[in-house]
């Protein structure tokens, strides 16, 4: 299903624009799921529409052998216990502020239809924009924006496993040190592991596939061939920037990235059902002005199933 296909199932922006502010529930379980489908990274996460602000996520797990040897008339003498934790997503409320003049309408061929077409724009920039703030956030960053929740970054490389690559250049073996540090417990659904990479990571891997003289390396040259390592596949993320700065012994850089290698079940997002979409017009300024509002937050179900490597220069 393509971009538009997904958009029209989630909103017809009438309708919207019709309601005065608040979608109704039909309209947000739509929309919620739209954001969700046209994310990358966020796609593969577990998404949990929220009543609530707040919402506690219980875990139970076993974590260690629960068998012993079974003799008849003979108690074993012990008893396991699952253990019981909790995972909280906070959400944090985002507003989506737009104006079209009078004079935009008036001008353009589609008129009133054009407010359909902008509408569906800003729609898909705020399914990207809840992505960055999921990967990106950081309640130390400068940026206000990032700065109203720790994201999948920050939780990684706070509780996570972490490589630091030292500003070195993109090589196989950063691929191979994630997999390294991640507790082998993890390893059993290894179906489910996703290396999270941005496009630059992804192309220069690609790259360094394609210069082995096989059939195998050429089709990452001459093809759109998804690629793996040790048959985990790398999904290429565009939020994931490859412009970070950093000084490393001494040395500025500019142009560095990370990669997130963990389960997609273990990716958790959260959008509060409560969504509203408001119109007004200033008749002085000539202007139709618009505002979106959501609750959106995201976290990982067990931290400890995260391996993240830092500081990796896409152009060395």
């Amino acid at each position: 299903m393509n971009q538009n296909e997904l958009l029209q199932k989630a909103l017809e922006t009438a309708d919207l624009i019709a309601g005065g502010g608040d979608l109704n529930p039909e309209q947000s379980e739509k929309f919620i799921t739209f954001l969700h489908d046209l994310s990358v990274m966020a796609k593969d996460a577990r998404l949990i529409p929220m009543k609530a602000k707040k919402r506690e996520i219980n875990k139970i797990g076993i974590g260690q052998r629960a068998s012993v040897p079974a003799a008849e008339g003979t108690d074993p003498g012990v008893r396991q216990k699952p253990t019981f934790s909790k995972t909280v997503l906070d959400t944090v409320e985002l507003m989506t502020p737009f104006e079209i003049t009078y004079d935009v309408f008036e001008d353009n061929i589609e008129g009133d239809n054009l407010e359909d077409s902008i509408i569906k724009l800003f729609a898909t920039q705020i399914a990207m924009d809840h992505e960055e703030l999921y990967i990106m956030g950081d309640t130390a960053s400068t940026d206000t924006f990032l700065a109203l929740t720790d994201g999948w970054r920050k939780l990684a490389v706070a509780g996570g496993h972490v490589y630091d690559h030292q500003g070195g250049g993109i090589v196989v073996d950063i691929l191979g040190k994630l997999l390294d540090l991640l507790p082998e417990k993890y390893l059993r659904d290894y179906a489910d592991l996703r290396y999270y990479v941005s496009p630059k990571f992804e192309h220069a891997y690609k790259k360094i596939l394609g210069q082995r003289p096989t059939p195998a390396g050429d089709k990452f040259l001459l093809t759109e061939s998804p690629a793996t390592y040790a048959g985990i596949p790398l999904t290429r993320v565009p939020m994931i920037p490859s412009n970070l700065s950093a000084t490393i012994g001494g040395t500025p850089f500019t142009d560095l990235t990370f990669v997130i290698l963990t389960l997609r079940k273990n990716l958790i997002t959260g959008i509060h059902r409560q969504m509203s979409l408001e119109r007004d017009k200033n008749i002085f300024a000539r202007m139709r002005q618009y505002a979106f509002t959501s609750r959106v937050d995201a976290t990982f179900e067990e931290v400890d199933a995260v391996a993240i490597a830092e500081n990796i220069s896409v152009g060395s």
